[in-house]
């Protein structure tokens, strides 16, 4: 089993599967491959949630703030994020 997945490229289940498929014999101890365990579901971030970081947003107390501008005094100003028409995905 283990020298047929390193030849070919292939996990040990793909190795089972393909073999048997030949009509290989296999001895028991192969039988732990027989089996594929299921698999594990990727942890998933909405790109909505995930903070934006760049020039445009800054934290200003403890909000996302969209800086649209400077007074001439070096002072942000534009509009919190939760204040913020819904953006609808033209896609």
């Amino acid at each position: 089993m283990k020298h047929y997945a390193k030849r070919y490229g292939v996990d040990e289940y793909t190795a089972y599967d393909d073999l048997t498929a030949l009509g290989f014999a296999l001895p028991d101890s192969a039988q732990q491959w027989a089996q594929r365990p299921p698999a594990t579901p990727c942890r998933t971030v909405e790109r909505a949630t995930r903070p934006v970081h760049d020039e445009w947003w800054i934290v200003l107390d403890g909000r996302p703030f969209f800086v649209a501008g400077y007074t001439s005094g070096g002072a942000p100003y534009g509009t919190f994020a939760d204040e913020m028409p819904p953006y609808d995905d033209p896609r």
